[in-house]
């Protein structure tokens, strides 16, 4: 229902972040702000590495997530394709996966030398 998903609700201006990793373990992409919700409307990753990169989402709280760690995807990439180069791209009008209230959003690359870049478009309310 668009009434009740901010990706979809007319009027309402996306932000977005870029996306520039070359190391393994969590990193924060979208800070936490109050009590606010990140909605993540979209995103498209190029991913590349030496032997099975890979990533996914996560928040949290503290530095780059690292207290109350939650997944909220699975796992992107991790085959032989992407150590060539690999590109995930999800979107369209509605909410992809959001974090719960006053949670940071991160993204902890995986596998061997990853190289992760991209944009990540969100609302945060």
């Amino acid at each position: 229902n668009a009434d009740n998903d901010p990706c979809q609700t007319s009027g309402r201006v996306k932000s977005s972040v870029i996306v520039n990793l070359a190391a393994t373990g969590a990193a924060q992409i979208i800070a936490a702000s109050g009590s606010t919700i990140i909605y993540v409307c979209g995103f498209t990753i190029t991913l590349s590495g030496t032997t099975t990169p890979a990533f996914q989402f996560e928040y949290g709280t503290g530095t780059n997530c690292g207290t109350g760690n939650t997944d909220v995807t699975g796992t992107f990439g991790g085959g032989t394709q992407a150590a060539s180069g690999q590109t995930v791209a999800t979107g369209g009008a509605m909410t992809q996966f959001s974090t719960t209230a006053s949670q940071a959003l991160c993204v902890n690359p995986t596998g061997t030398a990853p190289n992760i870049q991209g944009v990540v478009a969100y609302i945060q309310q």
